[in-house]
């Protein structure tokens, strides 16, 4: 099992939204940590189009409490990406096993295991470069795109939850097809204004949410998500 979490933003956003926002996807990432120390990544997706991402073996924490996350601090994001991770198929110590997988303009992480993943990729033509079975996900997605690829991904079984990033369309993909657990909130506070502050989240579990919350100092309101639906979230402009 891996942890996965992330958040769409709204284009209201002040600057201390935004502070919140970082806070928050560092404590998303320590929470999530209980699903997996192996290694952490991110993919960011800046006002100006600009997709950032990186990867490192070990707690994912390391990673979200260095430059290569936190020197994003003055760079607007729209949207971003995380996971943690517990290793299945392929060492963490070579990372191009780890997570976010990228495909074109795809950014995506995933929580579960594909079956078979090399062979399904053989039959559909597709080189992996890897050996984690979640790369198998990303490059469905730069094939078929946002219309088709989620349902593609879901066609290959498995155990499944995935927070797919696209750079140019600004859109935040999330599914589950109900063997791995995927929670969406929102939050309530604490930077109140009278607008609050608008925007999607997602966790692997609301017990995840819910503590990194209460970390970062913020009241959440949960979503409700049903299994195989894809949930599209646009980020703001």
């Amino acid at each position: 099992m891996c942890g996965i979490f992330g958040f769409t933003a709204d284009a209201r956003w002040t600057p201390a939204h935004q502070r919140l926002a970082m806070c928050l996807m560092e404590a998303l990432a320590r929470a999530s940590e209980e699903r997996g120390v192996d290694a952490g990544g991110f993919a960011a997706l800046s006002a100006n189009g600009d997709l950032l991402w990186a990867r490192q073996p070990g707690p994912a924490h390391d990673l979200f409490e260095s430059p290569a996350w936190r020197g994003l601090g003055d760079r607007r994001l729209v949207a971003a990406i995380g996971h943690t991770r517990f290793a299945t198929h392929g060492a963490p110590v070579s990372n191009g096993n780890n997570h976010p997988h990228m495909a074109g303009e795809w950014a995506l992480v995933h929580n579960g295991v594909i079956p078979q993943h090399r062979r399904k990729a053989r039959i559909l033509g597709i080189q992996l470069h890897g050996q984690c079975d979640s790369e198998l996900l990303s490059h469905m997605m730069r094939r078929y795109g946002e219309r088709r690829g989620p349902g593609e991904c879901m066609a290959l079984c498995g155990s499944q939850s995935v927070l797919a990033l696209h750079a140019t369309s600004r859109a935040l993909l999330a599914w589950s097809n109900g063997r791995m657990p995927l929670a969406a909130f929102h939050i309530e506070g604490p930077v109140q204004t009278e607008r609050g502050m608008d925007g999607w989240w997602w966790a692997s579990t609301a017990d995840i949410a819910a503590r990194a919350a209460a970390t970062a100092g913020v009241a959440i309101l949960p979503g409700r998500i049903s299994s195989y639906k894809v949930y599209r979230m646009q980020a703001s402009r």
